[in-house]
């Protein structure tokens, strides 16, 4: 009874703390003033210094007219102030993916209403037809100006996702996603026993995960502040083995893509003792070696709109236990749906889509499951429209298809990820078409893709494609003709 009541305390603690990003910085600053809060390659930045470089970007932001500010750039301690320093003024950030190609970038920032962009080298520019930049805009004085916690009212976060129904051209000309606001973070894993025992502020946490994306910023950047850890900034995928010995990192936040790396190539330090994967799920030979390491290793469940915060495994039998703060059921048809602190505010500007997917005060998220007889979450099936990449990138399945079958002499196309590749299985209108030609035209396609969703590989039926008695497409079938080609 006491080690429970000392864990109810310890969670109204936690809420405390998280009501606002400035108090979780602010009382991080008195309780740890010298500690190390971020280290970029050579910099260490302590807790204290953090917290006045926050406030200095949030005082100089008030200046400026607008509301919505765009970050773009790579994970660095600048983004970081930055984009706490834009919620603190009280102004949204909109976290844009810095690979995406400038028409993208700019059709989002024109969808969104972007009224600036900062930019990773921390120079202004007017979101508008003229572009005006304001170069070294972080060196305006600030002094004699205080920051009014009391009166302060924090800005919103905004991020994108894929959307299975309603893909907008002229937002995403890519993967077709759609932006969101994300609810201001309060309720993570935090409340979850298991999870507070496994990350102190001894800890060192590698951020390898690009912090625009929802499993980064809440696993690699939120979960560690809060915590009072030390977040190590990494340099990518190619530098994960070498970060992760630089860094000496007790705790890494990873995809599978970076999880099988990091088997294949050894790269683990003595000191890591707990993966966290997240982005897509975790196949079961990895649990098997990373625990043949003495490396703790637990799986996230989660999406976007949940803000990545929707049940967690510790075990490699598949099912999930809900966080503590989620209320979470089944629909009659098995449908996942979710209601709490985690779930997203709605979709930007999409009164339509907003009201369908939070549908009597839940989430719906489009994926499948039961309660098994422990009363924890198995899925079974993840939603059909979305593809998820071991990257954590997400592929809207039905546009990418859409797209495919707008090629000419494509009757069909079904876009699967199999044996480690974005395929496209496609049917031709005249059967006697050889598969040398459309390899030509998807190549053409590729061009216009990032490499992230590259078409890998094309394989063509001679026939329909394969479907069940429901009329969806037989992936199973598909995988047996993917084997043979």
């Amino acid at each position: 009874m006491h080690i429970e009541k000392d864990y109810k305390r310890q969670v109204v603690q936690i809420m405390e703390k998280l009501n606002s990003f400035y108090k979780m910085l602010k009382n991080n600053a008195e309780k740890y003033p010298n500690k190390e809060a971020i280290i970029y390659d050579t910099m260490t930045i302590s807790y204290s210094k953090l917290f006045e470089d926050v406030c200095k970007k949030a005082l100089h932001l008030k200046k400026f007219t607008g509301n919505r500010i765009a970050l773009y750039g790579p994970s660095s301690y600048r983004w970081i102030v930055n984009m706490f320093g834009i919620i603190l003024a009280g102004k949204d950030v909109m976290l844009v993916d810095f690979f995406l190609p400038q028409n993208t970038r700019n059709d989002i920032l024109k969808k969104v209403g972007v009224d600036y962009v900062l930019t990773s080298t921390n120079q202004y520019i007017l979101a508008d037809s003229n572009a005006i930049m304001i170069p070294d805009a972080e060196k305006d004085d600030v002094e004699g100006f205080v920051y009014d916690e009391d009166s302060a009212v924090e800005g919103n976060i905004l991020m994108l996702t894929a959307v299975p129904q309603e893909c907008d051209k002229t937002l995403f000309n890519k993967i077709k996603i759609k932006p969101e606001i994300i609810t201001q973070i309060k309720t993570l894993l935090l409340n979850q026993k298991k999870e507070q025992s496994q990350l102190d502020d001894a800890d060192k946490v590698l951020a390898q995960i690009a912090l625009h994306h929802i499993f980064g910023y809440i696993y690699s950047l939120i979960w560690p502040l809060h915590n009072g850890a030390c977040v190590c900034i990494g340099r990518g995928l190619r530098h994960i083995d070498a970060d992760t010995y630089y860094y000496d990192a007790t705790i890494l936040p990873a995809n599978p893509s970076m999880a099988e790396y990091l088997k294949k190539i050894k790269g683990f330090n003595d000191n890591l003792k707990n993966i966290i994967i997240g982005g897509a799920p975790c196949p079961y030979h990895l649990y098997e070696c990373l625990r043949d390491r003495d490396i703790n290793v637990s799986s996230v469940y989660g999406t976007s709109e949940s803000t990545g915060c929707i049940a967690i495994n510790y075990d490699e039998d598949g099912s999930y236990e809900p966080f503590a703060d989620n209320t979470l059921k089944l629909s009659d048809d098995g449908e996942i749906l979710l209601s709490g602190g985690c779930v997203m505010k709605g979709y930007y500007n999409d009164e339509v889509q907003t009201e369908r997917k939070l549908k009597g005060g839940y989430l719906h998220t489009g994926d499948y499951g039961r309660i098994n007889s422990s009363g924890r979450l198995v899925i079974t099936k993840r939603n059909p429209a979305i593809i998820s990449l071991p990257t954590g990138e997400k592929i809207c399945r039905n546009v990418i298809n859409r797209e495919i079958e707008s090629i000419n002499g494509i009757a069909e196309s079904y876009i699967m990820f199999y044996d480690e590749k974005l395929i496209a299985v496609i049917s031709a209108i005249d059967k006697s078409e050889k598969v040398d030609r459309f390899k030509r035209k998807i190549d053409k396609y590729n061009d216009k893709k990032g490499y992230r969703w590259e078409i890998q590989k094309v394989v063509l039926l001679d026939k329909k494609l394969p479907r069940k008695d429901d009329g969806s497409v037989d992936e199973e079938a598909l995988e047996k003709v993917i084997d043979e080609a």
